[in-house]
């Protein structure tokens, strides 16, 4: 079987392809990338395995996207999120199986691709990077609940805005523009839309190295997904909303940017020339971030903190009659590449990668029968078996236990939960 991973130098997919190096039966795996050099760094990690080879794409063009697919058996697309109907247009065209890290989030067009890859008998699994995890965890919390108030979902994003990619430093700075209508949530039957930045927040307990920080809304496609999901309609869940925070560093150049009304500024004139005060911010934001490959624990101790991903979720409702609370927290081994020399942000960016190779060689075995382009947690697929797959990887599903009135997180003291966290029950917003 061949696989072909578009994008596959980027922080995200390199994980994705490391652990195919690791844990995958395919015979051929392919790293397409318009950065040649770049992408044979990655092909460097995976000790001479033979299967990786190394082809240019444009990924701009959808009629390269469609030459670098046909003959092969699966896709993974690591693409930034603005390549995505490129991307979609080509796997239409071509008709072939697989995963990508991005949603089509723009709903009303998903039939258009899901019909024709049902009828070409294909399957291909989108929104599948660390939202594949969460959502999983959310199905496996339901599954002790007898019935369901909230279902909130945490992303704890750790790594400093001097270590980043172009890619990450856009996305990071969109979920905070306050020009999008992509913070939602979901109520009763209907999403609530047009939240504004830092709106919604609430306090959660991370595991180190993040710990207690105040979380907000950021705009994630859980809260349209889940809803439909069978485990959470019979449950007779009532409202989901996912929170996140990153890096103080990020949080504070971000509100800097909102107080300042960088969003939105208007052009400025300089020499008889007009120029973007966001545009010139970023571009000097970009230019700073550049990354050197280092040693990951050199990297940890450099910073004071490994650069990662927590990804955690809080279901409340009953059970037998009694209010319950379940707390899962999932965090993958660091460093994840056995202490190559990688970059901060591919470090960072397993909790998507790992997602991807897992979803993708479940695929490739024939446990998902159903076809078309759907999320996982709409497939057959049981929350265990996702997630045992996951800790097959050294990933730890931390539950969180309470006690009278206080909680412990692993082997950590009990802490007495703060105000808000009684709050969670009536989990006023």
């Amino acid at each position: 079987m061949k696989v072909v991973c578009l994008g596959g130098a980027g922080a995200m997919a390199s994980s994705c392809l490391y652990d195919l190096h690791k844990t995958s039966d395919f015979d051929e795996i392919v790293v397409a990338d318009f950065d040649e050099a770049a992408a044979r760094r990655v092909i460097n990690l995976m000790d001479g395995d033979k299967r990786f080879s190394y082809v240019r794409v444009d990924a701009s063009k959808k009629e390269e996207i469609v030459k670098v697919l046909k003959g092969a058996d699966y896709v993974v697309d690591g693409l930034p999120y603005h390549y995505v109907h490129n991307f979609m247009d080509a796997v239409r065209e071509v008709g072939i199986s697989g995963v990508s890290v991005n949603m089509i989030e723009d709903f009303e067009k998903i039939p258009y691709y899901s019909t024709a890859l049902e009828k070409a008998g294909k399957t291909f699994l989108i929104g599948n990077g660390g939202c594949a995890t969460t959502c999983e965890m959310a199905m496996l919390g339901c599954e002790e609940m007898d019935e369901v108030d909230n279902i909130n979902l945490y992303w704890g994003m750790w790594r400093p805005i001097t270590h980043s990619t172009a890619g990450l430093a856009d996305t990071i700075v969109d979920e905070y523009d306050p020009r999008i209508d992509g913070r939602i949530y979901w109520e009763n039957g209907n999403i609530v839309r047009n939240m504004p930045p830092f709106a919604l927040p609430r306090e959660f307990d991370f595991p180190e190295p993040i710990g207690k920080q105040e979380t907000h809304i950021i705009p994630h496609w859980e809260p349209a997904t889940l809803p439909t999901v069978p485990i959470i309609k019979q449950k007779r869940t009532k409202r989901i909303i996912v929170r996140g925070i990153f890096h103080y560093s990020w949080t504070r150049f971000v509100r800097t940017l909102l107080e300042n009304g960088v969003y939105e500024a208007e052009p400025l004139e300089i020499n008889g020339v007009k120029v973007s005060p966001f545009e010139v911010v970023m571009k000097h934001i970009k230019r700073q971030a550049v990354e050197q490959w280092k040693d990951p624990y050199q990297l940890a101790d450099r910073l004071g903190f490994n650069p990662q991903c927590i990804l955690s979720v809080e279901i409340t409702g009953y059970k037998n009659g009694m209010g319950k609370r379940i707390v899962y927290h999932s965090q993958l081994p660091y460093p994840f590449f056995d202490g190559k020399p990688v970059t901060c942000c591919m470090e960072y960016g397993t909790y998507v990668g790992v997602a991807c190779s897992i979803s993708l060689q479940m695929l490739a075995h024939g446990e998902i029968p159903e076809k078309g382009a759907v999320t996982i947690e709409m497939t057959a697929v049981s929350p265990k078996k996702y997630l045992d797959e996951y800790a097959k990887r050294g990933a730890k599903l931390i539950k969180q236990k309470f006690i009278k009135g206080a909680s412990i997180l692993e082997d950590k003291p009990a802490i007495p939960p703060s105000t808000k966290e009684y709050r969670s029950w009536s989990l006023q917003p």
